[in-house]
C-alpha cells in the first residue's frame, strides 16, 4: 500500500503532462524557429483535437516527408530555415516530455539523420523515405481495397488515423512482424469492425456513409445523384454476407479458375473477362489474380464485384454503377426504362455521340446494358434475366460498396 502511494504523485504528473500537450507546443513555439517548426507541425496534424497525441506514423511523416519538403522550400515565416538539427532536437525533447521515448529515439536515429542528409535530392530523399516507410509495416494494408484521399473527410481521418494505431500497436508488442501483410490485413480489417465511442456503427460503415455521401455532392449527374439517393437506405445498415448463400453462388466461377478448361464455356468467358484467366500460348492458365480470387469464398465473391466494375469496354464502366441502383430499385428488370435513364446519365455527365450535341446513340447503350446484364445473369445475379436472386441483391450491394470505398464515382 506504501509503494502505490509513493507511485501515486509520479503518475499523477504524468497524466497530468500528457493531458496538457498544448502547453509543451506554445513553449516550444517560443522557443526559437526550430521549435516553431515542430510547433507547426503538430498543430496541422493535430486538425484541432485538443492534446493530440501524435502516432508513430505522424513522426516519421514530419521527419521524414515534411520536414525535408520544408528544407527545400521553406515557409515565408520562417526563413532563413533554421538548421534540421536543431529541429530535430526540439522534436525530440517534446517527446521526452510526452514520456515516449520511442518516438524520441526516431528523431535521434540514424536513418532519420540518413533521409533529411537527402533532403536535396527531392526523388532519392522521398525513395527513402517510401522505403523507410513500408518497412516500419505502419501504412494501411494495400489488399483493404479502400483508397485513402489527399483530402480525407473526418471519419476517412479517424479511420485511417485508428487502422496505423492498431498496427503500431501490434508491432511494438512484438505481436506483429511489419513484413507480414497478411497478419497486417488482419489487424485493419479489425479496426474497420470497431465502433467508435458514441456511436453504434462501425468504423468501416461510417466511412461508407462518408463516401457515399461524397460520391452523390459530388456527381456531375442529376439522375445519378438521385438514384444514389433513393438506394441510400440499402446501405446504412452493416454489410455482411449470408454464407449458405455465398458459396454455392461462387462455386462455379471458383471451379472454373481452380480448374482452367473445366466447367461451362459462359463462365470461362467471365473469368477472362474479369481477369481470372488468361490464355497463354494457346493455352489457358490462372493469373495471379485468379490465385487470390479461389483463396476463399469471399475473395471469390470479391473478384466478381471487381470484375463487374472494372470492365475493359468505357462505357461499361460507366453505365454500371447507374444500371446497379436501378436494379435494387426495381422489382423487375424493365430493359427500355434502365437504357433510356443509363443515357440520360451518360448525357449529363458529358457522354456525348459522334455530334458534339447528341445523347449516346441508344443502340450503343442498350448493347452495353445487355452486356452487363448478361454478365450478371452468368454470375448467378438474375433470375431468367427478369429480376435480381437474393445473391446478385448481395453482388450489387457489395460492389457499389467496393466502388465508394475505392473512392470510385461516376465519370
Amino acid at each position: 500500500m506504501g509503494t502505490a502511494n509513493r507511485e501515486l504523485p509520479g503518475r499523477r504528473a504524468k497524466l497530468g503532462l500528457m493531458r496538457d500537450v498544448e502547453t509543451l507546443v506554445e513553449e516550444l513555439a517560443e522557443r526559437d524557429d526550430a521549435g516553431l517548426v515542430v510547433a507547426a507541425c503538430w498543430y496541422d496534424v493535430s486538425n484541432d483535437r485538443p492534446n493530440y497525441l501524435m502516432s508513430q506514423l505522424d513522426v516519421q511523416n514530419f521527419l521524414w516527408l515534411t520536414l525535408p519538403q520544408l528544407l527545400r522550400e521553406p515557409p515565408a515565416d520562417v526563413r532563413p530555415m533554421p538548421d534540421w538539427r536543431d529541429v530535430v532536437k526540439r522534436a525530440a525533447w517534446f517527446f521526452d516530455q510526452l514520456d515516449q521515448p520511442r518516438y524520441a529515439d526516431i528523431c535521434r536515429s540514424e536513418r532519420t539523420a540518413k533521409i533529411i542528409e537527402a533532403a536535396g535530392d527531392e526523388m532519392g530523399c522521398f525513395e527513402l523515405y517510401a522505403h523507410a516507410t513500408l518497412e516500419s509495416g505502419l501504412m494501411p494494408p494495400a489488399d483493404m481495397r479502400v483508397a485513402w484521399t489527399d483530402e480525407p473527410g473526418p471519419r476517412e481521418t479517424a479511420l485511417f488515423d485508428a487502422i496505423t494505431r492498431a498496427l503500431e500497436r501490434a508491432i511494438v508488442a512484438g505481436d506483429l512482424d511489419p513484413a507480414d501483410d497478411q497478419r497486417r490485413l488482419g489487424v485493419a480489417v479489425d479496426v474497420l469492425d470497431q465502433s467508435p465511442d458514441g456511436h453504434h456503427d462501425t468504423l468501416g460503415n461510417l466511412l461508407l456513409t462518408e463516401r457515399m455521401e461524397l460520391w452523390r455532392d459530388h456527381c456531375g449527374s442529376q439522375t445519378m445523384r438521385e438514384l444514389l439517393v433513393r438506394t441510400a437506405p440499402d446501405f446504412a445498415g452493416p454489410s455482411g454476407l449470408d454464407a449458405d448463400l455465398l458459396m454455392p453462388a461462387v462455386r462455379p466461377l471458383a471451379r472454373v479458375v481452380g480448374e482452367p478448361g473445366a466447367g461451362p464455356g459462359e463462365v470461362r468467358r467471365i473469368a477472362e473477362k474479369f481477369g481470372l484467366l488468361e490464355t497463354v500460348d494457346g493455352e489457358l492458365r490462372r493469373t495471379d489474380d485468379g490465385d487470390r480470387a479461389i483463396a476463399h469464398p469471399v475473395m471469390t465473391f470479391e473478384a466478381m464485384c471487381n470484375g463487374l466494375l472494372d470492365s475493359p469496354d468505357r462505357i461499361a464502366r460507366q453505365a454500371v454503377a447507374p444500371l446497379f441502383a436501378m436494379l435494387l430499385l426495381a422489382d423487375e428488370i424493365d430493359l427500355d426504362m434502365m437504357v433510356e435513364r443509363i443515357g440520360m446519365v451518360l448525357y449529363e455527365m458529358g457522354w456525348r455521340g459522334d455530334a458534339h450535341d447528341e445523347p449516346m446513340p441508344t443502340d450503343t447503350v442498350r448493347d452495353t446494358v445487355l452486356d452487363l446484364l448478361q454478365d450478371l445473369q452468368t454470375v448467378g445475379a438474375t433470375e431468367n434475366g427478369e429480376r435480381l436472386t437474393a445473391f446478385g441483391r448481395e453482388l450489387i450491394h457489395g460492389a457499389i460498396r467496393m466502388h465508394a470505398m475505392q473512392g470510385g464515382s461516376v465519370e
